[in-house]
């Protein structure tokens, strides 16, 4: 289902329609030649770093907290994993990684405050336990620095909404616990949204993947960026749906 919350795969079916489909309708024949130019406009715009600056403009949401604010949990949200051969070869992902980065970071600011690493991946269940993300999270954030005894593996979550659900079942965890979400920038605001429909005191640290600036190269389609607005385009779909 999350595949289909893409927007490459529609733009190219319009692109699809208007080259090799003929339509006797004169008006459709128009409509869908409009489609194919604001498909490949789209394409263009989607594949640019411009895109990308704009999006997190929206979707980068990171909050600051007051002086002598203290979280009782940092909640790292998952965000994947490759399977490997083995459990051995197993690693995180892109995203994954530099949300555990940001983590160990911020836990070095509070070092009394519980780690908890949320989620498990779907489509990995008959492949893994539900608790291989989090571990993998665990060794990362522990080379980094953080202290394994104020590390919290949550595997019970497999998306944004069921995360804040899934972590009030948690020892010592309560709607007036003071948290931090720790996610991807352009997750922000959607998780951030999740998180306070749950509880009172939330604040949210973003890994900083954001670009701060223009470069000639923003204006150069390339696939990079189309992959990294893919994700940003599936975020609005999601904060519309949901």
């Amino acid at each position: 289902m999350r595949s289909l919350i893409d927007p490459v795969w529609l733009l190219l079916f319009a692109l699809t329609l208007a080259m090799f489909v003929e339509f006797q309708n004169l008006r459709l024949k128009r409509v869908v030649k409009l489609l194919a130019r604001v498909s490949v406009v789209s394409l263009l715009f989607m594949s640019s770093g411009v895109a990308t600056l704009i999006f997190d403009k929206f979707l980068a949401t990171e909050t600051t907290p007051e002086a002598g604010w203290s979280p009782e949990f940092i909640f790292v949200l998952g965000g994947g994993y490759e399977l490997g051969a083995n459990n051995a070869q197993d690693f995180l992902g892109t995203e994954s990684i530099r949300r555990v980065n940001a983590a160990s970071e911020l836990w070095q600011k509070y070092p009394r405050s519980i780690v908890v690493f949320s989620g498990r991946q779907p489509g990995t269940e008959t492949e893994r336990a539900p608790t291989r993300h989090g571990e993998l999270s665990s060794e990362h954030a522990i080379s980094l620095g953080l202290v394994k005894s104020r590390i919290i593996i949550e595997s019970a979550s497999s998306n944004t909404r069921e995360h804040p659900i899934e972590a009030l079942r948690l020892s010592g965890v309560n709607s007036d616990s003071k948290i931090i979400i720790v996610t991807s920038d352009f997750h922000l605001r959607r998780a951030s949204s999740e998180f306070r429909k749950h509880f009172a005191s939330v604040e949210s640290f973003g890994t900083g993947d954001a670009a701060s600036g223009l470069s000639w190269l923003d204006f150069v389609p390339l696939a990079t960026h189309l992959d990294e607005n893919a994700y940003r385009i599936k975020e609005f779909a999601g904060i519309i749906i949901f």
